[in-house]
């Protein structure tokens, strides 16, 4: 039988000991997508995020697991959107975790589309407390003129 998720608040007052072993049974029974909903986390990065802040991200999350900013951009297109599983394998599991990131945006989106991918990046950066450089140009694109006939 599946241990019950506690409510955000009610796991923030577990122990440091108590929140690593309630979250790897977790994983065993639940996806990152199940965590995400019971916590009303709009985006897996929020839940990495928390990890980090309460200093549990290394007992928690598997290497196969780490995330990695990059990885999001290839994980889309990979999955066409899906949710990463907790066990799979990427393309950065070999890599070391390092102290920065690099996230790169080239491509056309809806307003709505555009609106949510900066919001993911907005939510990362929550966590960030170092200077970030970034490069930012967003412009309309150009509507190709129906045929009349």
């Amino acid at each position: 039988m599946s241990e019950k998720m506690l409510p955000l608040d009610d796991f923030l007052q577990l122990s440091t000991d108590e929140q690593v072993e309630k979250l790897k049974r977790w994983k065993m029974d639940y996806t990152l997508k199940d965590i995400r909903e019971a916590w009303n986390f709009k985006h897996s990065a929020q839940y990495y995020m928390l990890l980090k802040k309460l200093r549990i991200y290394e007992r928690v999350v598997n290497k196969s697991d780490k995330f990695y900013p990059v990885q999001e951009q290839l994980l889309a297109r990979a999955n066409a959107g899906g949710d990463r599983a907790w066990g799979g394998q990427s393309a950065y599991s070999d890599r070391k975790l390092t102290d920065s990131f690099d996230y790169h945006l080239n491509t056309t989106l809806s307003g709505p589309e555009l609106a949510d991918k900066l919001e993911r990046i907005a939510h990362f950066l929550k966590g960030e407390h170092k200077d970030v450089t970034i490069k930012l140009s967003i412009e309309a694109a150009e509507v190709e003129a129906e045929e009349q006939e």
